[in-house]
């Protein structure tokens, strides 16, 4: 059940315009990758013993694969997402099924593929990644949110996420609300970048390869490029305010705006208790404790990984349109970037509404009385009609008090006004309690289409965006992962609904 990404609520314009082949700031690039040139990799080996080594403690067994990758022997595909709790929202299970599916297309062509999946461990959004919404029931017109806040680090405190500890209050509430055994990758102390990767390795297994953005070796990789950020720090404020000039001239908003001064964020610098301090250009930092910011993450990620292709959410697609303007200034290769696919998911009773309503599945973003008015157009026109001549009719009448009683009673007027004000205010109330009885009428289908927005559009936030994927692994099975991988369309204009 296809349906065009332009009815999808709130999609960036910029990535709708690309995926129309509007090619001024991102190329558009579509089928088979283009050839790569032969040879190892530019990666040092301590990396890749150093990826091997993190994989294997999250349970992925990925040397060979690591091997042919740096040997050159293979293409490389990247995404990467934040390691939210329990997997975070649905739309991270769409993008983690674009990448394999992408990946298993490829591999029918004869083409080997890598596909890693850069965990966010460096971000410092808690309260994004310590909340997410489940469905309560398999009804599913209510959502429980679960939610922890984190305690007081003071006022400049912003520790990076994927290093602190999951707490116990969001793994009691999720387990609660499915009566779930307590599994391993929600173990008492369990860091959430830990307990991402191996939610995701058990899962998905060894077809996407895990990477720590925190890990020493890959920050020790990224030196050179740190190195040229900071010395280049004023020629490149120079050319993303320049690229800014060139996006808000063609009707486009800065997906990252600078700071109060003017100035872009380019990098941060660890403290002792990992919290992210601005790096000033007139000094280095350690490549261990150096972090990216959203600008420079995707230059790190394409220097040390060398990606063919970067597969990203419509934010990061334009991300790239505002930071490619530095690939060429800093000598990075830009990989092909290519849009997630986008998909909703609801159970096959639910989904059959669509057909049995005669309901396009687009109108799931509006309410349900909405919904059902407009497939109601005559008897709603009837009532309407009906009310605003009962309306004119009473206002005459008033009209025609007010002619006999106001030359002999001037301090009516008043009353007047406001007995109009309130006949006005009822009749409206009238029509639209008449409308809502009309479309309610049949029950059956209020109910059925009730739950049906309440599914898609819970809260009125697409569903892809706040609720898990994880809580349709625990009323679907795995099954989910295998029929979201088989149904999701990468890189195209339409998301899908897809039914369990």
């Amino acid at each position: 059940m296809r349906v065009p990404l332009a009815k999808y609520p709130g999609m960036n314009r910029f990535v709708l315009d690309w995926l129309g082949g509007d090619e001024r700031f991102l190329p558009r690039q579509t089928g088979t990758l283009p050839a790569r040139k032969a040879g190892a990799r530019t990666t040092v080996a301590p990396l890749v013993e150093a990826l091997e080594r993190s994989n294997q403690r999250w349970g992925l067994f990925v040397g060979d694969q690591l091997a042919r990758w740096a040997s050159g022997q293979t293409r490389t595909l990247i995404a990467g997402q934040q390691t939210g709790f329990a997997g975070g929202p649905l739309y991270t299970l769409a993008k983690l099924a674009s990448l394999v599916r992408i990946k298993r297309d490829l591999e029918k062509q004869g083409i080997p593929v890598t596909a890693f999946f850069w965990l966010a461990t460096e971000d410092h959004d808690y309260d994004e990644v310590a909340t997410l919404s489940v469905p309560v029931a398999k009804r599913q017109v209510d959502l429980l949110r679960i939610r922890a806040v984190r305690g007081d680090g003071g006022a400049h405190a912003r520790p990076v996420v994927g290093p602190l500890p999951v707490p116990e209050e969001l793994t009691t509430q999720l387990l609660a609300a499915y009566e779930l055994p307590r599994p391993q990758w929600l173990r008492p102390g369990i860091t959430f970048g830990d307990s991402f990767a191996e939610l995701i390795a058990s899962t998905f297994g060894s077809e996407i390869i895990l990477v720590d953005s925190l890990l020493p070796e890959l920050r020790r990789a990224g030196a050179p490029l740190f190195e040229k950020i900071r010395t280049q720090h004023e020629r490149i404020q120079r050319v993303l305010h320049d690229r800014a000039e060139e996006l808000q001239a063609a009707g486009y908003a800065e997906q990252i705006i600078p700071r109060e001064n003017d100035q872009y964020t380019l990098l941060y610098e660890l403290d002792e208790r990992d919290n992210r301090q601005l790096l000033n250009a007139d000094r280095p930092a350690a490549p261990e404790r150096t972090s990216t910011s959203a600008l420079t993450r995707p230059l790190l990620q394409d220097f040390v990984f060398q990606p063919d292709l970067f597969l990203g959410g419509p934010a990061e697609v334009a991300y790239y349109a505002q930071v490619n303007v530095l690939h060429e200034l800093l000598g990075i290769a830009q990989p092909r970037i290519a849009l997630r696919g986008h998909v909703l998911v609801a159970p096959k009773r639910l989904v059959r509404a669509f057909e049995r309503y005669g309901i396009d599945p687009a109108e799931v973003f509006d309410s349900t009385d909405q919904i059902l008015a407009a497939h109601e157009p005559e008897g709603v026109a009837r009532i309407r009609e009906l009310c605003n001549q009962g309306k004119r009719e009473l206002l005459k009448r008033v009209e025609e008090i007010g002619e006999l009683a106001l030359p002999a009673d001037h301090s009516l007027a008043g009353s007047i006004r406001k007995s109009i004000g309130h006949l006005e205010f009822h009749f409206d109330k009238l029509a639209e309690r008449a409308v809502k009885g009309l479309v309610r009428k049949d029950r059956e289908r209020y109910t059925a289409l009730r739950e049906l927005v309440a599914t898609l559009y819970p809260d009125r936030q697409v569903q892809d965006r706040v609720v898990s994927w994880f809580a349709y692994v625990c009323q679907y099975g795995n099954e989910v992962i295998e029929r979201v991988i088989e149904e999701v369309e990468p890189d195209c204009a339409f998301f899908k609904v897809v039914s369990l």
